[in-house]
């Protein structure tokens, strides 16, 4: 039993995933069918052909589309941003006279002109997916859109038609409308579900250097590379493939893994990973995985399970609607034949039952959470916080647990000098001044934090040479000097308390001083912490790191709980747990190895001050929630933010429920005709969806 992933076309909310799961289920010979909404994709398993799955997907009202390669799946923009644009700006002239001074109510056939293209054009989508819902028994939110907007448009037609002056065509337009924009911002921000995994994968080189049964070297596409073939990395490139290396001794970064910015020695026997950094030399590897089995391929996977496991945030109009559209239908059955019963017959029938359609319209009940999120997350970007996804912002507010990492979270992820010792009598500066201008062209972490902290002009250096996994030599002012680790000095250091990183600078009669380096908690680090702990919130340190500094980052930041040495598959796992026990987990990252556990947390924040460094690109395309500015006091900001829209949220949800079950009994009674009936009613929605504008334009103060 085979397994394939499609391209799906048409799914615009979490509706649609039952139903495109149901239609494929129904195909002869499909075992199991899952959707992943974030990427429009669906894999199947089972041995159904193409075709009949994709008859049977067209019979739905979907596309099923074999996924090309070099082509990434999900819907174009520009229908979605084209029809948006086109009810907008047919839309505002009948809105004018909504503004005072700005226009007067425009003759019923220019309202027609603009209204109908608006309604059945830019709204045809609506239409088509009430139909075909209808069509298998079913409703949603595009039931209610399609039923307000068609009977608004009718009635007004047909009053236009009669000789009225005050029509309801802006109603039915401004209905879609909004609607439209509303469902632009959401297809907007599921296209860039795959940029995480785009950012995982690019990491891999395109080429490698594959050696010959003859010894000779060939650049070779990745794609045509096997395990057991060897291949060359030459120092400043990345791995190509997982593989053990064969020959040669160099430093790797495998930030991507641990989170850890300093590299580790490399020698022959050990493993590397497709995607991490050769420094100093380079190195010969037998390759053991390629394409998806890498580890990196596999990360990937782990970004998109998560994306795509995370059911979205349903709207409560969205969850009612199945129950609100059937019994708006029978309410108006009944109370047209109530009326007809009554004596009145269809010339008085018609009328309230048209009016409690119309006052039904979802306008308010559509409006109430999009409007309030719009605002939302403009405010949020004027005070450095991107949302990508309006679910995290509301997770965000609701959060019990924060879970932070270390390195370039908490830190800031740069070592820096912390302390010099000098063993033999010879001054700090004189010590530093040697160790930097060894270090002048190496781009190893310890060499920019040497570097950083000397301010002097560089002395001469002849004879240089790195010692890969060790340290390097050279001779400075006609001394040969020796700057490395204390194995590769082949001396002891003396006793030190610091938590941070040794390295001794030794000449020909020995050990002449030691530099102790480290990161440095980000100064606000405290602060913040300690805000969000009288918050309520339970606060975790997961990191990669070792238990000695990261003990004592969370001891100094004011977190206790602590897990270290863990790496991407135990991060992801660890969130996990917490959700199985019922928290809202908030993750807190920057490196690649935190893209999975972003996209898993309920709400995933990414540091993004350090766009340009290798990592973050991924951990912000995987984070529906980026800082912009750096340090940690906009995940405050963020979060005060996502509080207020919540609470704006349920005031708008409140107020268009309120209006319903106000109105739709007073329709169904008649009593609203002696105030105009359904032009009451068209009134009465604008007002309210007034009434929701304005109540979610206060996130901007």
């Amino acid at each position: 039993m085979g397994q394939q992933t499609y391209s799906v076309s048409g799914m615009t909310c979490a509706a649609c995933v039952r139903h495109v799961e149901k239609a494929l289920k129904a195909t002869p010979g499909v075992a199991a069918a899952a959707v992943n909404l974030a990427t429009s994709t669906v894999t199947v398993a089972g041995s159904a052909t193409f075709e009949a799955m994709a008859f049977q997907m067209e019979d739905a009202g979907y596309g099923l589309a074999v996924i090309e390669p070099d082509k990434p799946a999900g819907d174009d923009l520009a229908p979605a941003r084209r029809r948006m644009l086109l009810a907008l700006v047919l839309t505002a002239p009948m809105l004018a006279i909504m503004v005072p001074g700005l226009g007067r109510h425009l003759p019923g056939w220019v309202q027609l002109l603009l209204a109908t293209p608006v309604v059945f054009g830019a709204g045809l989508g609506f239409f088509q997916r009430a139909l075909r819902q209808a069509r298998h028994g079913q409703a949603s939110m595009d039931t209610l859109i399609a039923l307000g907007a068609g009977i608004a448009w009718t009635f007004a037609a047909g009053e236009w038609w009669h000789g009225a002056n005050h029509l309801s065509f802006e109603t039915a337009a401004a209905l879609v409308a909004f609607l439209l924009t509303g469902k632009y911002l959401e297809a907007r921000a599921k296209t860039r579900a795959m940029d995480a995994l785009k950012a995982l994968l690019s990491l891999a080189p395109p080429t490698a250097l594959r050696i010959e049964a003859d010894g000779s070297v060939l650049e070779v596409p990745v794609s045509a590379l096997h395990p057991g073939d060897r291949v060359r990395v030459l120092p400043g490139q990345a791995v190509p493939a997982d593989g053990r290396v064969s020959s040669g001794l160099a430093e790797v970064d495998e930030s991507m893994l641990t989170g850890e910015p300093l590299p580790v020695p490399k020698g022959p026997g050990e493993a590397l990973v497709a995607g991490t950094v050769v420094h100093g030399s380079a190195l010969e590897l037998e390759v053991l995985a390629v394409g998806a089995d890498t580890q990196l391929a596999r990360m990937a996977a782990l970004v998109a399970q998560a994306q795509g496991s995370k059911a979205p945030a349903q709207d409560l109009a969205d969850r009612i609607s199945a129950v609100f559209v059937p019994l708006i239908l029978v309410l108006a059955a009944v109370t047209f034949a109530g009326w007809w019963w009554l004596g009145g017959g269809f010339a008085q029938a018609w009328r309230p039952a048209v009016t409690l359609l119309v006052i039904a319209c979802p306008c308010a009940l559509g409006l109430a959470t999009p409007v309030a999120v719009m605002v939302g997350l403009g405010a949020a970007a004027r005070q450095g916080v991107l949302v990508r996804d309006a679910a995290a912002l509301e997770a965000l507010g609701q959060a019990t647990d924060l879970v932070f990492d270390k390195t370039g979270t908490l830190t800031e992820g740069r070592p820096r000098l912390r302390q010099i010792i000098s063993c033999a009598g010879l001054p700090e500066a004189s010590l530093l001044a040697v160790g930097a201008s060894l270090e002048r062209d190496s781009e190893h972490p310890i060499a920019r934090g040497l570097r950083a902290a000397h301010a002097g002009p560089d002395l001469p250096v002849q004879a240089f040479r790195s010692h890969p996994g060790g340290g390097i030599t050279g001779d400075v002012e006609g001394r040969a000097w020796r700057l490395g680790s204390a194995a590769f000095l082949e001396t002891a250091f003396p006793p030190i308390e610091d938590d941070g990183i040794a390295v001794g600078l030794a000449d020909a009669s020995g050990l002449q001083g030691v530099f102790i380096l480290g990161d440095r908690l980000r100064a606000e680090a405290p602060g913040v912490v300690a805000q969000l702990r009288q918050q309520g919130l339970r606060l975790h340190l997961l990191t990669g790191d070792r238990a000695a500094p990261a003990l004592a980052m969370a001891e100094a930041a004011g977190i206790s709980e602590v897990t270290a040495e863990v790496r991407p598959e135990a991060k992801l796992a660890h969130l996990k747990t917490l959700q199985a026990q019922g928290a809202v987990v908030c993750f807190v990252g920057d490196g690649v190895n935190d893209a999975p556990a972003l996209a898993q947390a309920d709400c995933g924040i990414a540091m993004g001050s350090g766009a340009g460094e290798q990592g973050t690109g991924a951990a912000m395309a995987a984070a529906p929630l980026v800082l912009l500015r750096p340090g940690l006091e906009p995940i405050l900001a963020a979060r005060r933010l996502a509080r207020r829209t919540h609470r704006v949220i349920r005031q708008n949800l409140g107020w268009a429920f309120g209006y319903n079950l106000v109105l739709v009994p007073l329709a169904a009674l008649g009593q609203l005709e002696r105030f105009g009936g359904p032009m009451l009613a068209g009134v009465a929605m604008g007002l309210s969806s007034l009434t929701v504008v304005l109540n979610a334009l206060r996130l901007r103060r």
